[in-house]
């Protein structure tokens, strides 16, 4: 299967601007990574209910506030309750980037879904991003209850993308907090789940399919500052368990991620626990934000995704 012919257009404008940004010594920082990123989501992905309900709000984890957005399908109904983590490789996206997809996510799934700001590396290295996100959930309830924000039960459903599937995934090896939260289920996005850049289709779509190796490399080490023990950090290579959330990974054909996505899925197999794999064909990493050049690859996630949750 080939890339989809409009995105294949996009790579190769992307392919031929190499040369040239080399040859003015281009160097990568947060700022142009993240503007990037933000530009890419505002340019293609842009077919969405802009009058959707939301509420911003915050929750602290000690003294930082952690800004959350709260999406709302049906105001005044209650509904089950959904975590949503944004990507960006722990450096970029953010409540506003994704906006988009988790407004069209929320319709579509119909849950009051809680889209969490959490602080980015390199300024915030690892594990920040990870403990702001356990905060927000912590918080979630008591938020939902002081607005007035009425919901179905306490369970809830971990929902990230790539750095995001990353961090839902690392906080579901944390077997007391998934208890004690009623975190049930998860949904993976082309996920990032290993740290050690030793997955196989690393070789096939390392280079030319929108997310680099060499960029990867970059986030990784922009994120981890302390000399961590990458492996170890790694939930594709953590303790699976029985009683650990059901899991739905999703995978794009031409992702340097997705042989690491795979092995996630299997490995929650291997313990009995119920999963899913989903696989999008002529895609590459991150196409939910390229969904203009996508579209009917994009319906198929997001209604996929609600055939899970209603399992």
């Amino acid at each position: 299967m080939l890339v989809k012919p409009k995105i294949r257009e996009l790579l190769d404008k992307i392919e031929q601007m190499k040369p040239y940004l080399a040859s003015i010594g281009y160097k990568l920082n947060q700022a142009n990574t993240r503007e990037a990123m933000a530009n890419m989501a505002y340019l293609y992905m842009t077919d969405y209910n802009k009058m959707l309900f939301t509420l911003d709000d915050v929750v602290m984890n000690g003294h930082y506030p952690v800004p959350i957005r709260i999406y709302h399908p049906q105001p005044g109904t209650p509904l089950p309750v959904a975590i949503f983590i944004h990507g960006g490789g722990h450096m970029a996206g953010g409540i506003t980037v994704y906006d988009g997809i988790v407004r069209k996510l929320s319709a579509t799934i119909n849950h009051i879904v809680i889209s969490i700001d959490y602080r980015l590396a390199p300024e915030f290295a690892y594990p920040t991003g990870i403990e702001d996100s356990k905060a927000a959930i912590r918080g979630v309830f008591k938020v939902l209850e002081e607005r007035k924000i009425a919901y179905t039960n306490r369970e809830l459903t971990l929902i990230g993308d790539s750095a995001g599937a990353a961090v839902c995934s690392s906080i579901a090896m944390d077997k007391e907090f998934v208890v004690v939260e009623q975190i049930k289920k998860q949904v993976l996005i082309y996920p990032s789940v290993d740290y050690t850049l030793s997955s196989p289709s690393f070789a096939q779509y390392g280079s030319g399919y929108l997310l680099e190796k060499s960029k990867i490399a970059w986030y990784f080490g922009s994120y981890f500052q302390h000399n961590e023990d990458r492996k170890a950090a790694s939930p594709v290579y953590g303790e699976f368990y029985v009683g650990m959330p059901q899991t739905l990974v999703v995978v794009a054909s031409h992702d340097p991620l997705i042989a690491e996505g795979m092995a996630y899925y299997q490995n929650v197999i291997n313990v009995g626990v119920n999963a899913e794999l989903l696989k999008i064909d002529g895609v590459v990493h991150a196409y939910l934000m390229l969904e203009n050049l996508c579209k009917e690859e994009c319906d198929v996630t997001y209604q996929e995704i609600n055939k899970f949750l209603l399992k």
